[in-house]
């Protein structure tokens, strides 16, 4: 089968720091046997997308005037998403903005013919949603969690203002049923990997989409409280299992959401980071020319009449305030009281926030955040260790993440390269790539019997 142009030269990258030793084939996954400085043990292999695969309803050619016409037809679109997606082949996909015709036309017929397991869910007030899929022969349905990031949660004692959602689910390592077509060569590679009579082991994976407006850090920042606490529920009924938390963040490397998410316990933010975290008050009466204060100066000064200023009452020759003057500067200095206020309750919004989701959540790793050490092509004057761009239009950078948590049997061992800058140009869609999003992929080795402590049970 012929490789999608729009998966041509991109290559799988290692970022395993420990070397391989051996391979236990099983005739179609491997499982890897790791050298340790300790003792060498087994794991399970399986692969990982995330993919914003552009739903067709928001598809605007005022939003993509560079596009051509074909980049943005449904029908070619379709095809070439369906042929990026089946080439991938990954064992578990995360994929956003999921719209019906998405569903209908691509996904659920693919998923049903390559024997995959999926779940969606929408919110009521969008045309998409998200999605996550596994292929049945590796991983099985345990539990599932929607989360409506919408006016029906309360975070921290607000009601959320958003209408994003997110989707949970607990795999288990193993096909539901011995009937899949791949099940028995599956089933002796997790027996090599666990033994026989080992107790279930299995991975918590979360597909997301956070809100899209590039100044609302803040409410950003309640969704992942709100996303975290619901997978932080799921991980209390299945300690050890480690999680997968994928999707189109809507967060750029230096804001303050994705050091929350990754650094170390407690993460120090800068000023910077903290003011863009402030909660945004946007309000059509709020307004420079106010009522009956909107008149101009006769010599045609375009300086705002309404804002009180001494070198006025000065330049008229007198020291004492006019009652227009001390109207306005009365009114100034009640403004300037309530903006005070409301920027002490948004700051303390702000701390409750930043300590909520560092309070009982471990830091979590990106599996791009030394992407910059892999492709030579990375120019490395931006977003840290991670790459240049993952969506690309008219605005170029980083939002989409491979988050997971490290130290659970969980680890990293191959990155697919992104596609070279110069088949995005002028930017996405294309005739070659489909999406404004480009896929990012990561190939896990998983070693349950690092992840799963001895219980009372056990």
């Amino acid at each position: 089968m012929a490789v999608p142009a729009s998966c041509k030269d991109r290559k799988w990258l290692s970022v395993a720091a420990t070397a391989t030793n051996t391979t236990i084939d099983t005739g179609t996954e491997t499982a890897t046997t790791r050298g340790s400085s300790d003792l060498e043990t087994k794991a399970v292999s399986f692969t990982v997308m995330t993919y914003n695969i552009l739903c067709q309803k928001l598809v605007r050619r005022d939003l993509f005037k560079y596009a051509s016409k074909n980049s943005l037809r449904w029908k070619p679109r379709k095809d070439r998403l369906a042929e990026e997606i089946g080439h991938h082949n990954t064992d578990i996909m995360c994929l956003q903005e999921v719209g019906p015709d998405e569903w209908l036309h691509i996904l659920a017929p693919q998923f049903k013919r390559n024997s995959y397991d999926s779940r969606i869910f929408q919110s009521l007030s969008k045309s998409h949603g998200v999605v996550v899929a596994w292929k049945k022969s590796r991983f099985s349905l345990v539990e599932e969690a929607s989360v409506s990031m919408d006016r029906t949660m309360e975070v921290c004692g607000e009601v959320l203002n958003t209408d994003n959602v997110a989707l949970v689910v607990v795999l288990k390592l193993g096909a539901e049923t011995p009937t899949d077509p791949n099940a028995s060569e599956v089933a002796s590679e997790h027996r090599a990997v666990l033994g026989d009579g080992a107790r279930p082991a299995g991975v918590i994976v979360s597909s997301t989409h956070l809100f899209w407006r590039p100044a609302a850090c803040y409410q950003r920042l309640q969704q992942q409280v709100a996303l975290l606490r619901a997978i932080r529920a799921i991980q209390d009924k299945y300690p050890g299992y480690p999680v997968i938390s994928c999707g189109d963040f809507n967060t750029t490397p230096d804001d303050a959401g994705y050091d929350l998410l990754t650094k170390p316990r407690p993460v120090a933010l800068s000023e910077w980071q903290l003011d863009n975290l402030l909660p945004l008050h946007v309000d059509s009466k709020d307004s420079d020319e106010d009522g009956d204060d909107n008149n101009q100066e006769a010599d045609g000064s375009h300086a705002s009449s309404n804002v009180f200023s001494y070198a006025n009452v000065a330049a008229a020759g007198t020291a004492a305030e006019s009652k227009d003057m001390a109207r306005k500067r009365r009114k100034l200095e009640e403004q300037e009281r309530l903006i005070d206020d409301q920027l002490q309750r948004d700051t303390k919004l702000v701390q409750t926030l930043v300590t909520a989701i560092q309070a009982d959540n471990q830091p979590m790793r990106s599996c791009y955040d030394t992407y910059a050490d892999l492709d030579p092509s990375y120019r490395t004057d931006q977003w840290k260790g991670e790459p240049i761009y993952t969506n690309y239009t008219s605005w170029k950078g980083t939002l989409d993440y491979i988050f997971y948590t490290p130290g659970l049997g969980l680890e990293v061992r191959e990155i697919l390269s992104l596609p070279a800058e110069s088949r995005l140009k002028p930017g996405l869609p294309n005739e070659v790539f489909s999406s404004d999003h480009v896929s990012i992929l990561a190939r896990f080795d998983f070693s349950p019997s690092c992840a799963i402590k001895p219980t009372a049970e056990s």
